[in-house]
């Protein structure tokens, strides 16, 4: 546009003249005011709200919707928060809530976008949503910049001035999501990941969040609240039935869902019914569902289809494996590779959330239900032959474990099982460091029962008899006693099965202990009774001794003065053992058995009242476990001094004995014996009128009995409850 000279100014006259090319010209003269009104441009005034509204049902996640809170909104710049976990753990929930909780903080609006599925495997691109945002700013048609960079740099540009919030759903790759952050003040981006792994943002300041599975309190009312009514929470059947739903949904939030869904489009709902289906693992994921086609394997199918090959083989053999948990070399063992070609599918299964490294180098489901789905796939995929023998490789290589954790725990001891042979070639996992073996089988504790039982069903009994065995290492220490039942029970029946006399008379012998704690007398003399017919026939004299010690406990209980008769002929085996083995660890050994039948023995006689004879006893038995360097043994022969000092009025002396046992006990992870020490110390304060550390022993003895599932621990609780009632 060219306006005239001055001349024709002067004289009144406007002249417009326009010369080149242009999609649109305008000619005004003494323009006053203007508003432009494009057919394609940016609109400033245009405030995007696409996140969809947050689920009607929805219940606690406080913690995390506080970490959001914190996250964002308080930054000069924009923050990126990933939130991660399985399908169906409440992801899309979450972030949803989190928008509409945090919508003030946005005042630039709220952008979504879920990342559509293009192909297998395959996700749609950044320039999607990136399309499809400017277009929501109003950014149309021949306005949209040519390139994908360009339209990038157009978002950025369009969002600087204020805070806005992206949601993203079904991102794969960091760059995705770097695309799409804002960059005015205070504007944040939520990612709801399945995986891959968007770990990667960390390093330019993302932070992560994982879902946890619901706990049962927050899982019943999301059950109460999807079931409009069809569960009534007023009838005890009712309420039963809907803890154990949610105990099958093991705090799925989209378990959850769906169970409630079935149960609302049923004609005639039968919640007991559904319980009961559901509590059956191999209809569990088929009776998740809304229809044959909508059901939570389903769901888990759409991450389990994207796997690599090698991925998904593994993924089935360790949904095959009855452990709760793997390492890197148990998980090679398990599908027959090789470790280097192990941590690369591990690690794929980890980013597609599948597994979850909990420690260095240890892994397990990142839920029940998906272990579930792993385990059914197998079943259905793989033939029995090959699933038997990944058990087998794995059982071989848990039983090296086993042995070394054994070995660094309880040292020399009469054992049946070769460990020697097991521990041949093999590196020492722990050093030879009791504490770290001792930690390890406490983690291994559920495994170990599973790993026995599934040994055993599968055909394979000289592995279970040695688990069992090998696993009274922990029992001994931790007194995990229902635990031990279980296992030592299925380990005799399965040495049995071996036809090995010698390893079903230990175990048989050994598990009369927690059956004695438990009250079941009668089961202990019964496997007492086996253990001694299977015993005697058999070449092993210190077999035999440990038998004998394991009688005399039981007689303790049933009748004192034969178990007087059991210790001396403990005894009397022990020693010979030790006067004529070959090997100095077989001498060993036997001086071992010897102190431990003198140290039972002196607590029969302290039961029976001859209590000089007991203090001689347990004195000596003191002695002799300490030339042998048995720290745990001589801790617990002075807690049974304290209990004899504290019966003669020694309250010194006895205060003495406990308080240098419970320390001892402690630093070693013998909590069990802690807490007898810690029962009597309160005994001894309750004497002394010292109600709060009468109070504080009783509350040590009575954690350490509920972790072990001691039925002491009824006891413990009536005693604090009485001091609870009658306190100041």
């Amino acid at each position: 546009m060219t306006r005239g000279g001055p001349d024709s100014h002067a004289s009144g006259e406007t002249r417009n003249d326009f010369s080149g090319r242009a999609e649109s010209v305008f000619m005004a003269r003494d323009i006053h005011d203007l508003t432009f009104v494009s057919g394609g441009g940016p609109q400033a005034s245009h405030v995007p709200w696409q996140v969809p509204a947050a689920p009607a049902s929805f219940v606690n996640r406080r913690a995390e919707l506080a970490r959001l809170g914190s996250a964002l909104g308080n930054r000069d710049g924009a923050q990126v928060v990933v939130c991660e976990g399985p399908r169906g753990i409440g992801k899309t929930a979450l972030l949803r809530q989190g928008a509409a909780a945090l919508s003030d903080r946005f005042p630039g609006g709220q952008f979504y976008f879920e990342f559509p599925q293009v192909d297998a495997g395959k996700r749609g691109d950044a320039d999607l949503a990136v399309t499809a945002f400017l277009r929501k700013l109003g950014v149309n048609g021949k306005y949209l910049p040519n390139t994908y960079d360009e339209r990038v740099a157009e978002f950025r540009t369009l969002t600087r001035d204020t805070a806005t919030l992206v949601v993203l759903e079904g991102a794969e790759e960091p760059a995705q999501v770097r695309a799409l952050i804002p960059s005015g003040a205070g504007s944040a981006v939520l990612v709801a990941s399945d995986g891959p792994s968007l770990a990667e943002l960390e390093l330019d300041g993302a932070r992560s969040m994982t879902l946890r599975p619901l706990e049962p309190e927050d899982g019943r009312k999301l059950l109460l609240d999807m079931c409009d009514g069809t569960i009534d929470p007023d009838d005890r059947h009712c309420r039963d039935a809907a803890d154990r739903l949610v105990a099958a949904c093991h705090g799925l939030p989209l378990a959850i869902v769906m169970v409630a869904t079935r149960l609302r489009r049923q004609l005639s709902p039968d919640v007991r019914a559904l319980a009961e289906e559901l509590e059956d693992e191999k209809r569990r994921l088929a009776g998740m569902g809304v229809s044959a086609h909508l059901t939570l394997s389903a769901t888990f199918g759409l991450t389990y289809r994207r796997l690599s090959d090698a991925a998904s083989t593994a993924y089935r053999a360790l949904g095959s494996w009855p452990g709760p948990h793997i390492d890197g070399g148990l998980a090679a063992s398990i599908t027959g590779g090789r470790e280097e070609d192990t941590r690369t599918w591990l690690r794929e299964l980890v980013d597609a959330n599948l597994i979850e490294e909990f420690a260095a180098d240890r892994y397990r489901f990142r839920h029940e239900l998906i272990r579930l789905d792993a385990r059914d796939r197998a079943h259905h995929q793989d033939p029995a032959e090959e699933r038997q023998a990944r058990l087998r490789r794995g059982l071989d290589r848990y039983l090296v474990l086993m042995a070394f954790a054994d070995h660094a725990v309880m040292g020399v001891r009469t054992r049946i099982t070769d460990t020697a042979a097991l521990m041949a070639g093999a590196a020492d996992p722990f050093d030879g460091d009791q504490r770290r073996a001792l930690d390890r089988l406490d983690d291994e504790r559920e495994a170990i029962v599973e790993l026995a039982s599934a040994a055993a069903h599968a055909g394979f009994p000289d592995h279970a008899w040695q688990i069992a065995e090998m696993a009274t290492a922990l029992y001994m220490n931790v007194r995990y006693i229902n635990d031990w039942v279980r296992t030592g029970t299925i380990g005799a029946d399965a040495a049995r099965t071996a036809g090995n006399p010698r390893a079903e008379a230990r175990l048989r012998a050994a598990v009369s202990r927690p059956l004695t704690d438990l009250g079941k007398l009668d089961q202990a003399g019964e496997q007492l009774d086996r253990a001694l017919e299977a015993v005697e026939h058999v070449d092993d004299l210190m077999l035999r001794s440990s038998v004998h010690e394991f009688h005399g406990r039981y007689l303790d209980y049933v009748d004192p003065e034969r178990a007087i008769g059991a210790y001396d002929r403990a005894r009397e085996l022990s020693e010979h053992v030790a006067r004529t083995a070959a090997s100095v660890e077989e001498q060993r050994n036997g001086r071992r058995g010897a102190a431990l039948a003198v140290y039972f023995r002196g607590r029969a006689h302290a039961a029976a009242d001859r209590l000089d004879v007991a203090d001689a006893e347990l004195t000596d038995a003191l002695g002799r476990f300490r030339a042998l360097a048995d720290e745990r043994m001589a801790a617990r022969v002075r807690v049974s001094l304290g209990r004899l000092h504290q019966r003669v009025g020694r309250l010194r002396d006895a205060s003495r004995e406990l308080n240098d046992a419970v320390r001892a006990l402690r630093g070693g992870k013998h909590k069990y014996y802690a807490a007898e020490a810690c029962e009597i110390l309160a005994d001894i304060h309750a004497e002394l009128g010292a109600r709060d550390e009468t109070r504080r022993h009783l509350a040590d003895a009575l954690a350490i009995y509920e972790e072990c599932g001691s039925p002491r621990a009824r006891t413990v609780r009536a005693r604090l409850e009485e001091l609870g009632d009658n306190g100041d």
